[in-house]
């Protein structure tokens, strides 16, 4: 239990106080008519009570600092493809017929190859995606150059962060990484990796 000692210091500090005031006891005693030596039986009870508490707490509580943690990063490790790379609004690039906001399905010259190395190391190969604005909810999609990326890589609670300022945490789901990339218009959502 967290503050354990925190407690413990707060009841000893009261056990203390009630202790000093000795005077302060023996003269409500008087007062009030009582015998010490009932008080005194009655005040070792109540302080055997706080020991006996105080033991249990100690022995029943365990400490948030020894859990152990599960390590899930081989979860994480392998290799991804690029399977999406949505945009904010659909488009028909590929002028089929058929928008989609999956740059994937309208531009076949897109792909990238995500690799989570085992030594905390990762590589990324991808095509870039240009975007122009043209008119209205119309954009120029293309190609771009091919991009290579490098790093150290992190993973908790499912989220994979490459620690790079050109990509934002993925969350792993399954045997898919999911980016959230949320460019504003024109511009990308997100981009999904799926483990091979």
């Amino acid at each position: 239990m967290k503050n354990t000692f925190e407690y413990f210091e707060k009841v000893t500090a009261f056990i203390n106080l009630l202790l000093s005031n000795a005077w302060l006891w023996q003269h409500l005693l008087t007062t009030f008519h009582i015998e010490l030596t009932y008080f005194d039986s009655i005040m070792r009870k109540y302080i055997l009570y706080f020991i006996t508490c105080l033991v249990l707490l100690f022995t029943g509580c365990s400490s948030d600092d020894g859990d152990a943690t599960t390590d899930d990063s081989a979860l994480v490790i392998g290799t991804y493809m690029l399977t999406e790379i949505n945009v904010n609004i659909a488009q028909d690039v590929n002028e089929d017929g058929t928008a989609s906001n999956n740059m994937l399905d309208e531009l076949d010259c897109l792909n990238g190859t995500l690799e989570i190395n085992a030594d905390g190391t990762w590589d990324l190969d991808m095509v870039a995606l240009d975007i122009t604005s043209v008119t209205g909810d119309f954009y120029a999609i293309r190609c771009g150059r091919t991009d290579t990326f490098t790093g150290k890589w992190t993973f908790q609670s499912s989220v994979l962060d490459l620690n790079a300022t050109n990509f934002s945490t993925m969350v792993l789901n399954s045997s898919i990484l999911t980016e959230g990339v949320n460019e504003e218009l024109p511009g990308v959502l997100n981009r999904k990796f799926t483990k091979l």
